[in-house]
C-alpha cells in the first residue's frame, strides 16, 4: 500500500489493485478537508454529527481530486449486517449528497457497471475492496466485528460468483486500515458470537490478562473467510495499518471515544476505451 498526495488531500492505494489500469481505487485519510473539532479533516460521513455542508464539501474535494463525479458514487446506510447489494445504473449516486438516499440495510456493494464508484466509510472497521479481473466485477465491503462474525466477506464473494460468474481463485482482495490486533480489545459477547459463527478462534482471539477482555484479530478473521471462500493467499493484500495506532492519519472510533469522522474506501471500473 502506498501513500499519494493530491493537492492537500492524502490517499492510499493498494499495490495489487494498482496493477490493473481499468480500476480506480483509493482509501482516503483525514488529511485535507474542512471539517473541524473532533471531525477535523476530510470527514466523509454524514451520519456522525458533523455539519452536512462540510461533509458534502469534503466529498466533493475528494472526488474532484480523484477525477470522479460525486454523482457516480454509491453509498450504503451501513448497519453491521451481512447484507450485500447488487448496484446497477439505478443505484448510481445513491447516498452521494445526503444519507437519506443511501442504500438501506446494506454493508457491501457489488457491480460490473463501469463508472460507478462503490464506497464504504469506516473508522476502525475493516474496509475490503474486491476485484475480479476476468469478469470485471468489483465490490466494497464494510466489515466490523458484527459483519465479520456474520461472514460478510464470504457473502460478498458468493454474490460475485452467483451473479456474475466470478471464480474465487481470480478475485483480488485488499483489506484497508482498521483496528489491528495490537489494539482491538473486545469483551465476552464478541468472543461468544465469534466462537459460534467462526468455529476455531485460534489466531483470532487472544487473552489480554484482564478478566473478560480479549484481543480480536479482525484482519485474520476476514482473511480466513476469504481463503475459505476460495481466494488464493497470494491474491490477498493486508497492509496491516492500525487506525487506532495511526489516528492522526485515519479516523478511529475507539481512539476518540466514538466522537470522530469517517474515511472512505472506494473502487470503480473505468469505461473501456474504444
Amino acid at each position: 500500500m502506498k501513500e499519494y498526495s493530491l493537492d492537500n488531500i492524502i490517499i492510499y492505494k493498494f499495490d495489487k489493485l494498482e496493477e490493473f489500469d481499468e480500476v480506480l481505487h483509493f482509501v482516503s485519510t483525514r488529511k485535507g478537508g474542512i471539517s473541524n473539532d473532533c471531525f477535523s479533516g476530510l470527514n466523509t460521513g454524514f451520519h456522525v454529527g458533523d455539519d452536512n455542508f462540510r461533509v458534502l464539501q469534503n466529498r466533493r474535494m475528494l472526488t474532484e481530486a480523484l477525477g470522479i463525479d460525486l454523482m457516480n458514487c454509491t453509498f450504503a446506510n451501513q448497519c453491521h449486517t451481512s447484507n450485500v447489494a447488487i448496484v446497477n445504473d439505478s443505484g448510481r449516486g445513491r447516498g452521494a449528497l445526503e444519507k437519506e438516499t443511501a442504500l438501506t440495510n446494506t454493508d457491501a456493494l457489488v457491480t460490473n457497471v463501469p463508472n460507478i464508484c462503490l464506497g464504504v466509510q469506516v473508522a476502525d472497521c475493516v474496509p475490503i475492496l474486491l476485484y475480479d479481473p476476468v469478469f470485471r466485477v468489483i465490490a466494497s465491503v464494510h466489515a466490523g466485528w458484527k459483519g465479520t462474525v456474520r461472514k460478510i466477506a464470504g457473502e460478498t464473494v458468493y454474490k460475485m460468483v452467483y451473479n456474475y460468474g466470478s471464480r474465487p481463485e481470480n478475485i483480488i482482495a485488499c483489506l484497508g486500515p482498521s483496528n489491528g490486533p495490537c489494539c482491538y480489545e473486545v469483551g465476552n459477547e464478541v468472543v461468544r458470537e465469534a466462537g459460534s459463527a467462526l468455529g476455531s478462534l485460534k489466531g483470532i482471539i487472544r487473552e489480554t490478562g484482564r478478566e473478560g477482555r480479549f484481543i480480536f484479530d479482525q484482519w485474520e478473521a476476514n482473511v480466513r473467510q476469504l481463503k475459505d471462500s476460495g481466494l488464493k493467499g497470494d491474491n490477498i493484500e493486508l497492509p496491516g495499518i492500525c487506525t487506532q495506532c495511526n489516528s492522526g492519519m485515519f479516523y478511529s472510533h475507539r481512539k476518540h471515544n466514538g466522537m470522530t469522522g469517517r474515511f472512505m474506501a472506494g473502487i470503480m471500473l473505468k469505461k473501456r476505451r474504444l
